[in-house]
């Protein structure tokens, strides 16, 4: 192994260890170039029978579709959050939509399903895998990602509203943008988790 290779994984190692979920973000927006990226990324995700089951959805910041959403989020939280507190219920509903708002980018993620559960299974392993190519994609450009599988992913309307065609499984939605806060995290030692047989 030369002295390269070695700077290069561990470079990867300190990539993969660092990255965070994040929901707080600067208002910098991020560019339509970048997102590419990102998408460019996350196809490249293992990917056994080559399906290439992953389907993305960008909602452009201030766009009709976005606001489409965030109405029918907004309505579907009032509708079924279990607090029976009117003024929280819609306090709830009011930040779900605002927050899908806010985000500097914003995209939904969808794994397409088959006759088969093991290739539909297949391909939403794969289309996780890809989430984390495009988190680790985003966290080398210093941005952050919350992948939320939610509220934001919840109304029964939604893939008709983005135009899905294909017969598909939400993964998640997905907010990027430049981190105002990153939390911090740990992870117990792989040892706690492993067994060698």
């Amino acid at each position: 192994m030369t002295n390269n290779d070695s700077a290069t994984i561990d470079a990867l190692d300190q990539l993969i260890k660092s990255r965070r979920t994040v929901r707080d973000f600067s208002p910098a927006p991020v560019d339509d170039t970048t997102v590419r990226e990102l998408i460019d990324a996350a196809i490249w995700a293992p990917n056994h029978r080559m399906t290439e089951p992953w389907r993305f959805f960008v909602l452009k910041k201030d766009g009709e579709g976005r606001k489409r959403i965030g109405e029918l989020v907004h309505e579907w939280t009032l509708e079924n959050t279990p607090n029976p507190n009117p003024e929280r219920k819609l306090a709830s509903a009011d930040s779900a939509r605002q927050e899908l708002l806010d985000s500097p980018a914003l995209v939904y993620v969808y794994s397409l399903t088959a006759d088969s559960d093991d290739i539909s299974d297949e391909n939403y392993a794969a289309v996780a895998c890809a989430v984390q190519n495009l988190t680790l994609a985003a966290h080398a450009r210093g941005l952050g990602v919350g992948w939320s599988t939610g509220k934001v992913c919840k109304p029964p309307e939604l893939s008709n509203v983005l135009g899905l065609t294909e017969p598909a499984r939400i993964s998640g939605c997905l907010y990027i943008g430049y981190p105002s806060k990153v939390p911090t995290s740990n992870r117990r030692e792989s040892s706690a988790v492993t067994s060698w047989l």
